[in-house]
């Protein structure tokens, strides 16, 4: 099922894409599109953290390989998180709402309800102004 999921998404086109807010990386750094299978492994199956993530996908790695990704660490995938543009992300999601719009003419695909971006990056906070923004014993966030 998560392989006719991924079919939605021509594999050159993704490629194409990524070369474009990439450029020329590292050839040992993580690419676009494992971090696109874990990130919407993780999505689908309701995954809590990184660890979980890498078990998840470490588990699996026959299929992983079938969908074109290699394995992963956390710390690779942190990192690929943390450093890559997220407008990659924009534009294919602008690419995939095209496309879903001049699917059919006889239906036109919208959003019933307002759609929401949330962004989960911890901003550093005063304890002494927000008491309630204890992230660990030392910060908040």
């Amino acid at each position: 099922m998560f392989s006719q999921i991924l079919k939605l998404l021509p594999r050159h086109e993704f490629s194409v894409l990524a070369n474009k807010h990439d450029g020329q990386r590292r050839c040992d750094a993580m690419n676009r599109w494992t971090q696109f299978v874990a990130m919407t492994t993780a999505q689908l199956t309701g995954r809590a953290s990184l660890r979980d993530i890498e078990s998840a996908l470490a588990s699996q790695k026959h299929l992983t390989y079938h969908l074109g990704s290699v394995s992963i660490k956390r710390t690779t995938l942190s990192r690929a998180n943390q450093n890559l543009s997220s407008g990659f992300y924009e534009e294919l999601f602008g690419k995939l709402y095209a496309r879903c719009q001049s699917g059919s003419p006889s239906h036109k695909f919208r959003f019933k309800k307002k759609l929401f971006s949330l962004d989960a990056s911890l901003l550093d906070v005063s304890l002494k102004v927000f008491p309630q923004a204890e992230y660990n014993k030392m910060k908040g966030a």
